[in-house]
């Protein structure tokens, strides 16, 4: 069954289903679960919903990975109030559920995503509260959400504050400041991070370096963005669709501009 999902093929795992029972062999959770993520991966949330709603007459218990799986797939097709009055009218009242972080990040994600800044905010600061130890993802979660929905004075607090709680930034955490640092023109700061992230051990990788080349562009340092480039590819990686979607406004706008033409010549070539 496991195998029909990954290809997508959830019809031919439900037939097993069917095989399975009419041949006495009982389905448990690990099988519904499959099914419903399979449903979930193809954006049909409401036949995992049924399945999940099944489980009961077969005398199944939901366990904490289906609930996390139906969440995620009410978020993964933008039906955040659905997801949100799921979480809270079938996962806050079960008190047999116990809530892990996955759960918690899965729903503090997805209400930055849909703009419930308001949810979102207190939602986590019911997760500091409930006994969860911090994680650096969800910390990473809060900040991305925090600087995509214009509160970037907020999210350098708590990126800044992260030490004292023992969690250090990853990756990821460094790559959503420096793009925070870009989107409000502080491109000094977003260098001085990137050198911070690279002395901390911490390797930029493809999508830390077009987000800083994007920055360069955007506050038009193109001889910046130009040794960027060199960097980038000197280690084995290379542009993105979006940041080339830039450049290509730039040669728009600025056909002229000597150091748009030698970019040019560098990044599309």
């Amino acid at each position: 069954m496991d195998g029909y999902c990954l290809r997508g093929e959830v019809h031919e795992a439900l037939a097993v289903l069917g095989t399975m029972k009419r041949r006495g062999v009982v389905p448990n959770v690990r099988t519904y679960n499959i099914l419903i993520n399979g449903y979930c991966k193809k954006l049909k949330v409401d036949r995992a919903i049924n399945l999940f709603e099944q489980m009961p007459s077969e005398g199944l218990t939901p366990n904490i990975e289906t609930y996390n799986t139906i969440l995620q797939g009410f978020f993964d097709t933008g039906r955040h109030v659905e997801a949100w009055e799921f979480f809270k009218e079938k996962m806050t009242v079960n008190k047999d559920l116990k809530l892990d972080i996955v759960t918690c990040n899965t729903v503090l994600d997805g209400l930055f995503k849909n703009r419930f800044m308001d949810e979102a905010m207190s939602f986590f600061h019911l997760m500091q509260s409930s006994g969860l130890p911090p994680h650096i993802y969800t910390y990473s979660i809060l900040i991305d959400g925090l600087c995509k929905n214009g509160n970037f004075g907020m999210a350098k607090n708590i990126f800044d504050s992260l030490p004292s709680k023992d969690l250090s930034p990853d990756v990821k955490t460094y790559t959503m400041m420096i793009q925070g640092f870009c989107q409000e023109g502080l491109l000094n700061e977003a260098n001085e991070l990137f050198v911070e992230m690279e002395a901390n051990d911490y390797m930029p990788n493809d999508v830390t370096y077009n987000t800083l080349i994007r920055g360069c562009f955007h506050n038009e340092k193109y001889n910046e963005a130009s040794v960027l480039i060199d960097q980038m590819r000197a280690r084995g990686f290379s542009e993105d669709a979006s940041a080339t979607s830039v450049l290509l406004d730039l040669l728009v706008l600025k056909e002229h501009d000597p150091a748009i033409i030698a970019l040019r010549k560098k990044y599309l070539t």
